[in-house]
């Protein structure tokens, strides 16, 4: 009759363990994949004749717990930098500082605000559309 008892608080103690693990995974590593932090903007200059110049797209990783922004610009420098004086209320509300003091960035309502009049944001099709000359 121990034994019996033994062996049942055992396999508890075991699914408990199994169970544990299996929502640790899916906090950690499926969950982040459906609500990513990762947001890729996709600026363009708008020229004297009115056509559009596609720049470098940048890659923000925001985090609201942190308060934190990561910043880097994919194919063109990989080495992420940190903006400074962040207020990060979550993933589409946001604003940083560069940290040479060159600007500051922002997302409001899910669309990236600076303070450029000529910089506008463009969506991916359209940026990659401008960047091999497709569109002007």
């Amino acid at each position: 009759m121990k034994n019996e008892k033994r062996t049942t608080e055992a396999v508890g103690v075991l699914a408990v363990l199994i169970l544990g693990f299996f929502l640790g995974v899916f906090l950690f590593d499926i969950v982040p994949n459906f609500f990513p932090t990762q947001i890729v903007s996709y600026p363009a200059r708008r020229l004297a004749d009115g056509t559009l110049m596609p720049l470098n797209r940048t890659t923000y990783k925001v985090n609201p717990l942190m308060q934190t922004i990561i910043y880097w610009t994919p194919s063109i420098c990989e080495m992420p930098g940190k903006l400074v004086d962040c207020v990060v209320r979550n993933r589409k509300n946001w604003i940083g500082h560069y940290p040479d003091g060159s600007g500051t960035v922002g997302m409001h309502k899910g669309k990236i605000v600076t303070g450029d009049p000529n910089e506008i944001y463009v969506g991916c099709c359209h940026w990659w559309l401008l960047t091999f000359g497709i569109l002007h």
